[in-house]
């Protein structure tokens, strides 16, 4: 039989650190189940409450207790609902990211045995070529932070956590499981995987696919779409090989501007949208540990703190939230273009660095900009001048936020978490005056709620990848693009935003185009 427990409650700070594997048997003692009759159990759920100056975990669990009655499987795979009489073969998928892989991995599920195509490389050769960037601080336009097996997940901690409501969770993180990710994503309130395994997960997610047919070739990089009589017909790829095929999935990711483009010059519909801007902000992970769990030192069964925050707008000043906060993290170049500066945060799933990193991100309307090609001049001029404030070789420029907010030069805490380093720059005059407005009165009603916030803070680079200024039109039922045989999907082109949400609009669009060829 089983027996569902709700908000059982755990003071972290007198738990052992294996306290996921003995909770079942606290909470039965507590409900005075006899655990000689517990055959089975499993967290469904945890959380943290630290609001109230002790953090609390909170745990849902399902225990299967024998009554007399036949054992119970708490842990069967969910299935993806396949559609019935889809003819579909050969499609094609654009990009490795989670939209690009997700769709791949319904197509071979259901035998279209798609070609999936990525104009970077194969994660264990871009892990190679990072490395080599790092070293040399040369940059490979094919092959870096935003380009290659993976997408730009690859090396951002491998968040999972969504505010979307999507049947194709359970689906998605057992498939991440199953290629090596941990697994309590299945029950974490905020759940991650980490850089150093998503390695490994991408490229077991690969060897997936291809045992039930697809075909990856990397290096091939797709220039536009090719069209005929109106449709999509397939692909073109530098050097002018055409691929045809019944059906395409466009997942470019964030590093596609020039694709995206290409797309909105052949006829795919599109519209301007919002998009986001921000400024990657590092502390000492002890104080943000102090400061979420208002406690001295963490306690062994809690990881690296976290934190969200939003400051909301008022009085003309927009809005800040923070955004892929990497706890124990390093800060990242992650540009896909030479002479440009691109930041992003990346933790291993220890997360059991000396810094922590947020991104403190505000909007920009679309209205201000006549088309995406000049939006994305204006990112590619932000990009630059950052890159020459940091010395031309991809480091960071950085600020004391402390400077920041009094308009002065200032970086007293050179030590950082960044891979490139850091030097001195006036990020209050690199940054647009928007977000600068922005980003300063955040800052002071962040330290109003964690005072420290400030003190302890430096600011370090720009982030133009959070979002795309782009978004594509689809059919509400079909998620075809005006362009039949056109599937857009994922980040790149401003169809989701995150892994989760990403991932499960790629297997939207598969869904879709299998079940379009089965009418």
């Amino acid at each position: 039989m089983i027996r569902r427990i709700t908000g059982f409650k755990v003071d972290s700070t007198r738990a052992p650190a294996d306290i996921d594997d003995r909770v079942a048997e606290l909470a039965a003692g507590m409900e005075g189940i006899d655990l000689r009759r517990l055959r089975n159990w499993k967290i469904t759920a945890r959380s943290l409450d630290a609001r109230r100056g002790r953090p609390m975990l909170l745990y849902n669990l399902e225990l299967d207790v024998d009554e007399g009655d036949a054992p119970v499987d708490l842990y069967g795979a969910p299935r993806l609902e396949l559609p019935e009489g889809g003819t579909l073969l050969h499609p094609i998928v654009v990009g490795t990211g989670p939209a690009g892989i997700f769709a791949a991995l319904a197509f071979a599920l259901a035998g279209a045995k798609p070609l999936i195509l990525d104009r970077g490389r194969p994660v264990e050769e871009r892990c190679a070529d990072y490395r080599t960037f790092q070293r040399e601080r040369m940059l490979d336009e094919a092959s870096n932070l935003l380009i290659g097996e993976g997408g730009a997940g690859t090396f951002s901690d491998g968040k999972l956590y969504t505010g979307t409501r999507d049947g194709h969770a359970a689906f998605i993180l057992n498939a991440y499981v199953e290629a090596g990710a941990p697994p309590e994503i299945r029950y974490l309130k905020r759940p991650h995987i980490g850089s150093d395994r998503l390695r490994t997960v991408a490229a077991n997610l690969r060897e997936r696919i291809s045992a039930l047919g697809g075909t990856f070739r990397f290096g091939a990089e797709v220039t536009g779409l090719l069209l005929k009589n109106g449709r999509c017909a397939g692909v073109e790829l530098a050097g002018g090989e055409r691929l045809e095929a019944p059906a395409v999935v466009m997942a470019p990711g964030l590093g596609g501007r020039s694709l995206v483009l290409r797309m909105a010059e052949q006829g795919a519909a599109c519209t301007l949208k919002p998009f986001q801007l921000g400024c990657r902000i590092e502390h000492p992970q002890d104080f943000i540990d102090r400061a979420m769990y208002h406690v001295e030192s963490r306690p062994a069964a809690l990881g690296a703190a976290e934190y969200h925050l939003v400051s909301r707008s008022c009085d003309d000043v927009p809005g800040v939230s923070s955004f892929c906060m990497c706890p124990g993290g390093e800060i990242l170049n992650a540009t896909a273009w030479r002479g440009r500066s691109v930041t992003n945060g990346m933790s291993d799933y220890a997360r059991a660095g000396e810094f922590a990193n947020g991104c403190l991100i505000t909007t920009f309307q679309p209205g201000n900009f006549g088309n995406v090609a000049e939006i994305y001049r204006f990112l590619a001029g932000l990009e630059s001048r950052f890159f020459e404030a940091g010395g031309a070789d991809y480091t960071l420029p950085a600020q004391d936020a402390a400077a920041f907010l009094s308009g002065r030069p200032g970086l007293s805490m050179r030590r950082t978490g960044a891979a490139t380093g850091i030097v001195p720059g006036r990020i209050d005059r690199l940054a647009p005056e928007m977000l600068v407005v922005a980003l300063r009165a955040a800052l002071r009603r962040f330290d109003r709620g964690n005072p420290g916030f400030i003190r302890y803070g430096k600011l370090a680079g720009l982030e133009t990848c959070v979002s795309s200024p782009l978004r594509f039109l689809r059919d509400p039922v079909r998620f075809e693009s005006n362009l039949t045989g056109l599937y857009p999907a994922g980040e790149g082109v401003g169809c989701a935003g995150g892994i989760m949400s990403a991932a499960a609009d790629g297997l939207r669009v598969a869904l879709a185009a299998l079940k379009a060829s089965g009418k």
